[in-house]
């Protein structure tokens, strides 16, 4: 009987080792988003406006 009780006690333990990797994983990625966008690689799209003029300048021959 205390095997099948410790069987049943280690494969409960394998699940909680199998979750909390998948939790370390996931949290691991939301630090590495967070330090990618910190870091300032990623630049917000220009506005309209900017658009709109550089395309004017560029019309008109005039070169920033």
């Amino acid at each position: 009987m205390y095997s099948t009780f410790h069987h049943e006690i280690a494969k409960a333990r394998v699940a909680d080792f199998h979750q909390e990797i998948q939790r370390d994983e996931t949290a691991r990625a939301a630090r590495k988003a967070r330090r990618t966008l910190k870091s300032g690689s990623a630049r917000p799209a220009p506005s309209l406006p900017i658009i709109a003029a550089r395309r004017m300048l560029t019309m008109l021959g005039a070169h920033a």
